[in-house]
């Protein structure tokens, strides 16, 4: 039997052969199977478009898939923020990761231990920061998600061995994270994004300062950077000026610590709030629940405020080491 097909199914055929998207090509077919003429001779015709438009909705909802590589370098987020280590081969990265988190990261004198990024919780004060140990950096290739690690991380460490010819480093390093455009900046700089690019706040380490010559290193790399990025001077093995850089890191994280309390009791100052800076008492709120933040009336602080226990409304901003209570 003849099909008998219609000059509107004849015109959503041809937009089906012409359409680049799989979007357009699945709303060509729904106009193609609802115009086609209804009788024997279509039938064929018709379970040829089903079966057209089932694998197309497949491919369209189909996720994209992830190699064992790109899966190994997504890291999922923990703690107070996410900070990536960087550096070139034996630098003292890897046993600076170890040190300050207790967590096991391989270590050795030879070139490239590290063969995938290991995430460790360092504690400072009373909240825990997440670090994550990379392999080392390479000029001629760089691991599928890589760049996508560096970009998802709150904040860099930059770890440069005081040595060796630590300025060296430095451009090579920064020249690696040119090719995945990612622009390293201080804790205080605003540098908007250009297309496809993006900002990290960075912090470098020198490490080996209490080798000989290692100051001198240091001070020569400090007088080239002039103040562009924060530098400390740290020792993995000594453990010298560990603690500064935790506090260092911490401030790199742009982030407060708020404390909130219930109407007469005490505040907890063991479980902070974190928020990022320029956060309000609003968004206090929201961390505890989203409905919370919609009933609220009123808010009392402690610290920021002009004297304790100040009434202030949602939009009031909050500082560093502020307590929060909240009045709903």
């Amino acid at each position: 039997m003849p099909a008998n097909l219609t000059p509107e199914y004849l015109e959503a055929e041809a937009k089906f052969k012409q359409a680049k998207t799989i979007p357009d090509k699945i709303k060509a077919l729904e106009v193609m199977l609802a115009v086609i003429p209804k009788h024997k001779g279509t039938e064929k015709m018709r379970a040829q478009l089903r079966s057209r438009m089932a694998k197309l909705k497949e491919e369209l909802h189909r996720k994209p898939t992830i190699s064992r590589a790109e899966q190994a370098f997504n890291i999922k987020k923990e703690g107070a923020g996410q900070v990536i280590l960087l550096g070139l081969p034996n630098v003292g990265k890897s046993s600076l990761f170890s040190k300050v988190t207790n967590a096991a990261s391989e270590i050795g004198d030879y070139p490239f231990t590290t063969q995938k990024p290991i995430p460790g919780m360092m504690r400072f004060e009373n909240i825990q920061i997440q670090l994550v140990d990379t392999p080392p950096l390479q000029l001629d290739h760089i691991e599928p998600g890589f760049p996508n690690l560096i970009r998802n991380g709150d904040a860099l460490l930059m770890v440069l061995d005081l040595g060796d010819d630590s300025l060296f480093q430095m451009e090579v390093l920064t020249e690696i994270l040119k090719e995945m455009k990612i622009k390293i900046i201080g804790r205080d700089q605003i540098s908007p994004p250009e297309g496809g690019w993006v900002c990290k706040k960075t912090l470098l380490l020198g490490n080996k300062c209490d080798l000989p010559g290692g100051m001198r290193e240091y001070r020569k790399l400090e007088e080239q950077l002039n103040g562009i990025l924060p530098l400390l001077p740290i020792s993995t093995r000594g453990e010298m000026n560990l603690e500064e850089m935790k506090k260092e890191i911490y401030l790199l994280l742009d982030i407060i610590r708020v404390y909130t309390k219930a109407p007469g009791k005490e505040p907890d100052f063991t479980e902070p709030v974190i928020l990022k800076k320029g956060s309000t008492v609003e968004d206090v709120a929201l961390s505890i629940h989203k409905e919370f933040a919609q009933k609220l009336r009123y808010a009392r602080i402690w610290g920021s405020g002009k004297f304790g226990g100040q009434m202030v409304k949602r939009d009031f901003p909050v500082q560093e080491g502020d307590v929060v209570e909240l009045h709903i």
